[in-house]
């Protein structure tokens, strides 16, 4: 995963390996609690320093996750995971859209041929307009750029995402715990 500082990428990464099973707590960057960001610098920061890589399991398959920091100090993290990578999956925050390295992140893994997609994360927050980061993202790649998925909702009331593949949808609902849990 790459993309612009505070995007959202630990944070991804995190709720993969919670829903995985390979963690059994969903930690939080605001706690400093996450499996991703451990070094005491990192916790302090807020912000991923160095390059993670964490491992869990999906449907039959081992995925090897790379988590990468956001911010041009440290690009020579970001082109190093690159390197080790199959794909690319760019993270972009639904409230800010393309930034600085959201492009420079493209063209890393562009220079490597590898595949690339992108991932509108924190839908859920104030400001959040998919539309608009979508047609952003047709503006600056090309018409190639194409929803795989359809939020349901937006902001405070963003509740899940429409599957275009599969044609089903995700409703996302709290427990008395307050833990978010899926229906499909």
């Amino acid at each position: 995963l790459v993309g612009h500082g505070k995007a959202g990428k630990t944070s991804v990464i995190e709720a993969c390996l919670f829903n995985t099973g390979a963690l059994k707590r969903l930690g939080r960057i605001e706690d400093g609690n996450t499996a991703m960001d451990y070094e005491p610098e990192e916790i302090k920061r807020k912000l991923s320093i160095s390059s993670g890589l964490a491992a869990c399991e999906w449907m039959d398959y081992k995925l090897n996750l790379l988590d990468t920091p956001g911010y041009p100090d440290f690009v020579g993290e970001v082109k190093g995971a690159l390197q080790a990578a199959d794909s690319a999956l760019i993270v972009i925050s639904a409230t800010a859209g393309i930034e600085v390295e959201t492009e420079k992140v493209w063209q890393y893994a562009a220079d490597q041929e590898i595949p690339r997609a992108f991932f509108i994360n924190k839908m859920d927050r104030e400001h959040a307009d998919f539309d608009s980061v979508v047609a952003e993202l047709r503006v600056r790649f090309g018409t190639g750029v194409v929803p795989i998925q359809l939020p349901i909702g937006k902001e405070a009331a963003f509740q899940g995402v429409v599957d275009l593949l599969a044609l089903h949808m995700r409703i996302k609902e709290r427990d008395e715990n307050n833990c978010i849990v899926v229906d499909e």
